[in-house]
């Protein structure tokens, strides 16, 4: 828990004030504590911020604790509003609870104060660790959907790179069937052209090989599929 806990209070009664003060530093609470009394001072210390915890009376002359909790609930949600008031009736305690009130005490039972305060502050501080925890869930999974994304992009470009290369020894594996072909053809009659018709049969295979590979890199491609007929 922070300390000092800065403190805004509402309250009308300066002795009241000091009591409460008291009964919080006794209970090993320092605070400094800024008091208030009108809706209009009640806004501007929210508004200069810096606030850990709210108390309130919950009937002042010209303003009343639920008021003043809408107003809080509006405006920093987050900071704990306990109300400390001697004329809060059950009913009016429960209203205020669904209102958003984090807690009631009693002004005639101020024991219960501290304990009220130390567990208003407490769900602060695990309210904070989970959020910490829900932003860090959310940056891992950011930086693990950019990781993925990363890698997809990396295989794709690898699987284009080497079914580019499966293309050009295509090509060159043609080619050179393509002029042993040339030459089975111009040698009729001149000498035997097994050798030749060997190293085509050869190539043909070879052919076949890759045409697999690159079917099992690409699927069913165009290109793939006119190896098929070669």
């Amino acid at each position: 828990m922070k300390s000092p806990l800065c403190i805004l209070h509402l309250e009308d009664d300066p002795n009241d004030v000091t009591l409460v003060q008291s009964t919080l530093e006794a209970g090993g609470i320092p605070c400094t504590i800024h008091c208030v009394q009108t809706r209009d001072d009640f806004a501007a210390a929210l508004k200069k911020g810096g606030i850990d915890l709210i108390l309130s009376d919950f009937s002042l002359p010209a303003f009343d604790g639920l008021s003043a909790l809408k107003i809080a609930h509006a405006r920093c949600p987050d900071v704990p509003f306990i109300l400390v008031s001697g004329i809060l009736g059950e009913e009016r305690a429960i209203d205020a609870l669904k209102s958003g009130a984090t807690d009631y005490v009693l002004k005639q039972r101020l024991s219960r104060l501290v304990p009220a305060v130390r567990r208003a502050m407490k769900e602060v501080e695990e309210r904070v660790k989970r959020k910490l925890a829900e932003r860090t869930r959310d940056e891992y999974s950011r930086k693990l959907q950019m990781l993925s994304r990363r890698l997809a992009k990396t295989q794709e470009t690898e699987r284009r790179r080497l079914t580019g290369e499966l293309h050009n020894k295509i090509g060159q594996v043609l080619t050179v069937a393509q002029l042993n072909l040339h030459a089975l053809l111009q040698s009729q009659g001149k000498k035997s052209p097994a050798p030749r018709v060997k190293e085509s049969l050869e190539v043909v295979v070879r052919i076949q090989m890759v045409s697999t590979l690159a079917l099992n890199l690409r699927g069913k491609s165009p290109v793939a599929a006119d190896l098929n007929r070669i």
